[in-house]
């Protein structure tokens, strides 16, 4: 054999090995995050203390609570497609109690009067989603927090792409519950009694897969686990969802409770999971004839999504703006039909990270190893194989 046809080998196979060797070390950091021991809840409340002495607070600042109480501040912001701000349209706070396992929700209706900062607003934008969009997160998280007279350990965000891809994971209903979700004005009572229906429908979300009989397995946990935004590491978040299903919290309604402030009279409706399309259909038929022809409610889900699909599709071949807002929004979770789904998700992930790996490769490919996790967790293995490819041609450059 040659020098020259002996060297071509080795150069192969060497870069083979390369390959291998990248790919390997990628999804071996994924696996053992998720196969990791699930961390002592005594540890973890001493991480939450820590953090506690070390944050530096303004004289005026909320305080922690108690110290076996560890807070998560729940936000589901309004991040639909061409939405450059970001509001508040789910707010809720759970103190988790880690010594007896018991939750108290406390829900801040997104009306709720907030003072922003001086702007051109008019006097019917002060309130709490728009102190998010206008101030800025950090600065609404701090309006919230002083309502709710405690600060927060941890803020989880979601917005609706990603709450849409949290609900298809677990087998859920996704276009009727986000319908349920945001819908008040059949209630008398309208903001309140709207974010009274999403506490209980997290609530109702937990019990359901809070049980040793409906665990949720760890590769499934991290999948969730990575649609939401939180400073929160992936094994705080396990040691606590671990901790609910112990107490088998789906056995125990009273050990989870339900607060509001400011304190509104409301009741506590529930979605019907196994029939929320007819549910939500019943809902919506009350206000036949009785909102304004610029309410989008009368549209139907079919206009929505081809309106929608339109929107990805001219955004994708945007270089600007428009492709940024889609990729931070993961707006492609929005659309119902699964092929068009898939092919848009799979699209914009490959043209992101080839712009991406030019200034970070080592994200870029942590970004195309969180796809192929994702879909070989949903046995998508059509995509996988996609991304894994990809993943390829990203490590061979």
């Amino acid at each position: 054999m040659s020098r020259f046809r002996l060297g071509v080998i080795i150069g192969v196979v060497t870069g083979f090995v390369s390959i291998c060797v990248v790919v390997f070390l990628v999804f071996h950091t994924q696996a053992e995050e998720i196969a990791a021991p699930v961390p002592k809840i005594d540890d973890v409340v001493q991480i939450v203390l820590a953090e506690r002495v070390a944050t530096t607070l303004e004289a005026d600042a909320a305080p922690f609570g108690e110290e076996n109480v560890i807070n998560v501040l729940v936000l589901g912001l309004d991040s639909r497609k061409e939405g450059k701000e970001q509001h508040c349209d789910a707010i809720h706070l759970f103190a988790i109690n880690v010594k007896d396992w018991t939750v108290k929700v406390t829900s801040v209706p997104r009306g709720t009067y907030s003072y922003i900062p001086p702007g051109n607003y008019l006097p019917t934008d002060y309130y709490l989603a728009n102190a998010c969009a206008f101030a800025g997160l950090d600065y609404g998280i701090a309006q919230i927090e002083h309502i709710l007279g405690v600060k927060a350990d941890y803020v989880v965000t979601a917005g609706f792409s990603q709450v849409l891809g949290s609900l298809r994971v677990l087998g859920l209903p996704t276009t009727s519950s986000l319908q349920w979700l945001r819908h008040r004005q059949s209630y008398a009572i309208g903001d309140p009694q709207r974010s009274q229906n999403q506490a209980v429908f997290i609530v109702d979300v937990l019990r359901k897969f809070g049980g040793t009989g409906s665990h949720v397995p760890a590769a499934l946990q991290y999948l969730l686990y990575s649609f939401v935004n939180t400073k929160m590491d992936f094994s705080t978040a396990r040691a606590l969802y671990e901790g609910l299903v112990t107490a088998d919290i789906n056995a125990h309604p009273e050990k989870i409770t339900y607060d509001m402030k400011p304190f509104y009279v409301t009741q506590d409706l529930h979605l019907d999971f196994a029939n929320s399309d007819a549910q939500v259909a019943t809902l919506l038929a009350r206000l036949q004839g009785r909102l304004s022809k610029d309410d989008l409610s009368n549209r139907t889900i079919s206009d929505v999504q081809n309106e929608l699909v339109a929107y990805l599709d001219k955004a994708l071949a945007d270089d600007g703006s428009e492709f940024a807002v889609v990729m931070a929004a993961e707006s492609w979770r929005q659309v119902e039909d699964e092929a068009k789904r898939e092919e848009l998700h799979y699209t914009y992930m490959a043209k992101y990270v080839t712009e991406l790996n030019v200034t970070n490769h080592e994200a870029a490919v942590q970004y195309v190893a969180d796809y192929i996790l994702e879909k070989q967790t949903l046995g998508l293995s059509e995509w996988e194989t996609k991304g894994r490819d990809l993943l390829t041609t990203l490590v061979v450059q």
